[in-house]
């Protein structure tokens, strides 16, 4: 949630909708929530701090008002998404002694048309229950589990994912992910891919403590049979012990050793600048039987430390190459200065794994010019 938003500024915040949306609503001084922000440094704060001040000055209005729960359905109903955004987070507060009520005032939230509010819903609304309550949460989800909407599915399975996005980790799902098993177990015959893709999201996290574990459970998964989305979870859920080369998750996927000849080259040429979509094209020669590879490569640029270069690794894609196959394949990646982390001009090269192992690499230079 939040990939590719910027933080509010004076022209484009939603505090003025958000003051004529909460003085409806019967918030007290809500006409007054823009002066409080701006007071309190809101925008030169970053985009989720922009929003946890929101929720807070909010909250503040609302904590012990007889009335808090009507005025949030209010909001909650608001014809605009970017009001309706606020609503779980004022769930999960009203909710904090009464978890069952909360959990139901937000289950139509998770449902919702805008995905905004669905992101809002497990980020600010569900995650909180699942941080305060540990394991505990996850009865208390039954009924999202099971819900008909995929949309409710995703946001239960999102809301204890143990790493998450956007939010803290889940630190009781990080250091015991076998907690989640059973949950992520009923999902095995998921056909939605937007559940899918959250249940797999959940089992990747778990392989980065526990490799063992989520190995055996999907591999398990893709022995008993194969349900729509099995292999697209198996596949998308051992992501990073794939790109790591794990030679256990090679083997489930069919992926063996290869006799492949790789020449590779940078379109761009040597030098590049930030910011710049790289093309480098493959040229690939199987001198040994038919197979199927899976191609992995890594982007290493210069680092903050000498001798300590960044690195990111990205999927290309699986191939199947008959015996004696030639083929091209182009593999694109841009590298972009971050807001936290620009690149440093210096030395970058490309490494092409196949299989598990490099085959290719390209040296070039990064420069500001």
């Amino acid at each position: 949630m939040g990939a590719g938003v910027s933080a509010e500024t004076h022209e484009n915040t939603v505090v003025p909708l958000l003051e004529v949306a909460a003085s409806g609503a019967g918030i007290p001084a809500a006409l007054h929530l823009g002066a409080e922000l701006d007071a309190g440094g809101y925008f030169e704060k970053g985009l989720v701090a922009q929003w946890q001040m929101i929720h807070e000055l909010l909250w503040q209005r609302l904590q012990g008002r007889h009335d808090a729960a009507q005025i949030i359905r209010q909001l909650a109903a608001y014809p605009e998404a970017k009001i309706r955004f606020y609503t779980p987070g004022l769930w999960a507060r009203w909710g904090e002694n009464q978890p069952e009520s909360a959990l139901a005032a937000l289950l139509p939230l998770a449902a919702d048309a805008d995905f905004r509010v669905l992101e809002s819903s497990q980020a600010f609304g569900l995650r909180p229950f699942a941080e305060a309550l540990g394991p505990e949460i996850l009865p208390l989800l039954e009924t999202w589990f099971g819900h008909p909407d995929a949309r409710v599915r995703r946001a239960a399975v999102t809301a204890v994912r143990p790493r998450g996005f956007w939010v803290k980790n889940l630190e009781w799902a990080v250091w015991n992910p076998g907690l989640l098993v059973p949950m992520l177990h009923r999902f095995r015959d998921e056909s939605d891919r937007f559940p899918a893709n959250a249940v797999a999201n959940c089992c990747n996290d778990m392989s980065r403590r526990q490799p063992l574990l989520a190995l055996s459970l999907l591999g398990r998964w893709l022995q008993e049979g194969h349900g729509p989305q099995r292999e697209h979870m198996a596949r998308k859920g051992l992501r990073s012990l794939l790109k790591a080369g794990d030679p256990r998750v090679l083997e489930m996927f069919g992926f063996g050793k290869v006799d492949l000849e790789v020449a590779a080259l940078l379109r761009q040429g040597t030098i590049v600048a930030p910011n710049t979509n790289l093309c480098f094209e493959l040229s690939v020669q199987n001198s040994g039987v038919a197979c199927k590879v899976e191609l992995v490569f890594e982007i290493e640029t210069t680092g903050r430390i000498e001798g300590r270069p960044r690195r990111k690794r990205y999927q290309g894609g699986s191939y199947a190459f008959d015996a004696g196959q030639q083929r091209e394949i182009l593999v694109r990646e841009r590298i972009f200065d971050r807001k936290a982390a620009l690149l440093i001009a210096g030395a970058a090269a490309a490494k092409f794994y196949f299989n598990g192992e490099v085959a290719a690499r390209v040296d070039f230079a990064i420069a500001r010019t």
